[in-house]
């Protein structure tokens, strides 16, 4: 009897603690609206229902874990093409390019797992970033947190790029390395994960100092329309840990701030700049809980994820973001300058001769980015052929250099929704100090 009672014991302190412990239910989703950020592997033909095989360039994360691994394939097709302007496909002619002009329209509806699993998608396609700006060393900072992705271009596609770019018939494809925003138009569930309530406690705790967290936009940004004050909101998409590896801030979780600074582009070349800062982060709506609060922080840039427009902009030390001209300016006017001074004592060339001289032509403004006369090349060719037709659009085609590069309207900043970026997030009280 005495021996029962004992055993009866024991098992009563094991299983105690376990009957009393509270456990939470967490569902793993990731939310409508999500960009999926893909590459192209492989060099893809343009053909209608063309199958599309791409993979995964960032991981993607619900809560606190990764669902999505870097490297999972989705699968899709093309579903059609963009019609294009008559006065697209006559310039396009005008530039020497007799290729029909093809913009493909792009749906991708299966993921595919590492274990072979396959779920259905629902999405929506626009062209990825391909270039990130700023500092992409954020070493010697919080390591739990800190983390920038890369985006690279080889360098010889740049090269066939170039020379594809005087040729009269291109093909029709997206080249090898092509990144895509895959915006999902359904939420993906990956089922719940189940969490001692005690292990979720520092949720919405104060982030410490120096962290670096990734984003995404949800509200575009453009410096012509936006005014100093407007909001800026972003979605944390990966989730924020303590130096112990516990939970601060799920993949979900916000942050609210806004445009500090914004001056638009202008004339005599007046580049635009813009600064925002994000002042508070907060968990997740969809996390309820009591006592969490807003965390007042102070958040700035410290690089950002942009397209081929806005591939001259720049990120500054203290988070702002700026235009920065190409020197390949300097180029285009002094190309411009020899090419209207050369014309005044040339003769007249044969249609061969004109002919090779308008695609050597063609080739230097590519590399230099010099303006031309803006009727192409068979302006080109004319104007070797009639001298004086190439005074004419030889000068004509420095003026558009001058005003161009220099004299015209500058560029302004658009940064869109889902726009990806890593922002530093310091303590407000310490800035204070």
């Amino acid at each position: 009897m005495l021996r029962k009672s004992v055993l009866i014991c024991i098992l009563f302190v094991c299983l105690c603690p376990a009957a009393f412990t509270q456990t939470t239910i967490v569902p793993l989703t990731v939310e409508k609206g999500f960009p999926l950020q893909v590459v192209i592997p492989e060099k893809l033909k343009l053909k209608q229902n063309q199958a599309i095989s791409a993979t995964v360039a960032e991981p993607v994360y619900a809560f606190d874990r990764e669902v999505i691994p870097a490297g999972t394939k989705v699968e899709g097709r093309i579903t059609g093409f963009e019609k294009l302007g008559k006065w697209k496909k006559i310039q396009s002619m005008l530039y020497g390019n007799f290729t029909p002009q093809r913009n493909p329209k792009i749906t991708f509806d299966a993921l595919i797992l590492d274990d072979g699993t396959r779920i259905p998608i629902e999405t929506s396609v626009l062209p990825g970033a391909e270039k990130l700006v700023g500092s992409s060393n954020i070493s010697g900072i919080d390591p739990v947190n800190s983390y920038a992705p890369t985006i690279q271009k080889p360098e010889k596609e740049r090269f066939k790029n170039v020379l594809w770019g005087i040729s009269p018939l291109r093909p029709l494809s997206l080249p090898k390395g092509t990144r895509l925003s895959v915006v999902l138009s359904e939420p993906l569930d990956f089922g719940s994960a189940e969490f001692e309530t005690s292990k979720l406690e520092l949720i919405g705790s104060e982030p410490p100092s120096d962290s670096i967290v990734s984003v995404r936009l949800i509200s575009s940004l453009n410096s012509r329309t936006t005014y100093v004050g407007a909001p800026v909101d972003a979605i944390l998409i990966r989730p924020m840990f303590s130096s112990d590896r516990r939970l601060l801030f799920p993949a979900g979780s916000r942050l609210h701030g806004s445009v500090t600074q914004a001056t638009a582009a202008s004339k005599m070349h007046h580049n635009a700049t813009m600064t925002f800062a994000f002042a508070t982060i907060e968990p997740p709506e969809s996390w309820s809980s009591e006592g969490l609060q807003v965390q007042t922080v102070d958040g700035r840039l410290v690089n950002v994820g942009v397209t081929h427009d806005m591939k001259n902009l720049a990120v500054t030390a203290s988070g702002g973001t700026k235009i920065v001209e190409s020197k390949k300016r300097f180029l285009s006017l002094g190309w411009s300058g020899i090419k209207a001074g050369t014309s005044i004592g040339n003769t007249a060339d044969s249609f061969e001769t004109a002919l090779l001289s308008g695609y050597r032509s063609k080739l230097v403004k590519q590399v230099t980015g010099a303006s031309d006369s803006g009727f192409g090349l068979p302006a080109s060719i004319t104007g070797a052929m009639v001298p004086p037709v190439g005074i004419g659009l030889g000068f004509f085609g420095l003026g558009r250099s001058l005003v161009t590069n220099f004299f015209g309207r500058g560029r302004d900043i658009f940064l869109p929704v889902n726009t990806t970026m890593q922002i530093r997030l310091e303590k407000h009280a310490e800035k204070d100090q």
